[in-house]
């Protein structure tokens, strides 16, 4: 008999994560700041995906063709092997993957509605992973919960199985400030937000949800990362000092519905750069974080190819 994994939602594609699952539980309840029985409902999936992958039966990984749902796979491809090293026996069945033409899932995060018919027809096309597969994926995971960008340094070298992997690694570079010849500035999602708000005080949901080619490419993001990171940062762009935003909670007892306009600090960002990386607030991703001071990873930009990332002040 084959057990089935539930995977936990964790939202993987944004915060911090480590390379043990058994910390990274934790650490990711704390990071969504879950207390009390959201708590308990959040671990619950963690204990019991992590109880299969420990156990000496063959184990069924259920997943999406989502961005989100492949880093969880990594994840569970490194666990099992810690436990099986040599002979992981995990099986693999990708739903949605039969769906050629219009594939419900795509990169980001999201929610599979798995209907009968979808799961038995999505059970027919389960297959095995080779030994090379698991380690590969393990590979990923440990690559991405690394002390270190994922393209920084000489990353391995870029074939079709690793596709993926590297446009993980440009997705995680839009998070990192950037260095050009004109100077250091603001991340592409920094950029993309801050320029929405303005001298108009505004909820973070109409900041969000502005008309115009601004506001639709910074939308895109929406469908990689989800919203609640989003309303998060805006916060912290008004709490950090020197303050990018102003915040105006007329009232209101939760930040997510202050009114928010932009300071000259702010404009000052958007239009000259940063003179320092602690002008803005950190941002955990992965086994990184951007607009660390004591660990100042940056973007290098050439055009035509690939951005890579190096430490600040290193040639």
């Amino acid at each position: 008999m084959r057990l089935p994994v539930n995977v936990v939602a964790d939202g993987w594609l944004v915060g911090p994560c480590v390379r043990d699952l058994q910390d990274q539980m934790r650490m990711r309840a704390d990071y969504w700041e879950y207390r009390g029985t959201d708590r308990r409902k959040f671990l619950v999936p963690y204990r019991r995906a992590l109880d299969a992958l420990a156990a000496d039966e063959p184990v069924v990984i259920w997943t999406s063709p989502s961005w989100d749902d492949r880093v969880a796979l990594w994840a569970l491809c490194f666990q099992r092997l810690q436990h099986r090293p040599t002979e992981p026996d995990l099986s693999l069945v990708v739903v949605g993957e039969h769906e050629e033409r219009k594939p419900p899932i795509t990169f980001g995060i999201g929610y599979v509605s798995l209907k009968p018919a979808m799961a038995r027809r999505a059970w027919e096309t389960m297959r095995s992973l080779s030994l090379r597969e698991v380690r590969e994926k393990a590979l990923f995971w440990k690559k991405l919960t690394a002390p270190s960008p994922i393209l920084s340094g000489n990353p391995p070298r870029e074939t079709r199985s690793r596709k993926e992997f590297f446009e993980l690694g440009a997705y995680q570079a839009g998070f990192f400030p950037r260095l050009s010849e004109r100077g250091l500035s603001l991340s592409t999602v920094d950029t993309l937000m801050l320029d929405l708000v303005d001298d108009t005080p505004r909820t973070p949901a109409r900041i969000f949800m502005r008309e115009g080619a601004k506001g639709d490419v910074f939308r895109q993001w929406f469908d990689l990362t989800g919203d609640v990171i989003h309303f998060k940062r805006i916060v912290q762009w008004a709490t950090h000092e020197p303050a990018a935003l102003i915040a105006d909670l007329h009232g209101q007892p939760h930040m997510w519905r202050a009114l928010y306009s932009l300071t000259a600090h702010g404009r000052s960002l958007l239009h000259d750069g940063l003179t320092s990386l602690d002008q803005a607030p950190p941002f955990p991703i992965w086994g990184v974080t951007a607009y660390d001071r004591k660990d100042p990873w940056v973007v290098v930009e050439e055009a035509g190819g690939r951005p890579h990332l190096r430490r600040l002040g290193e040639g």
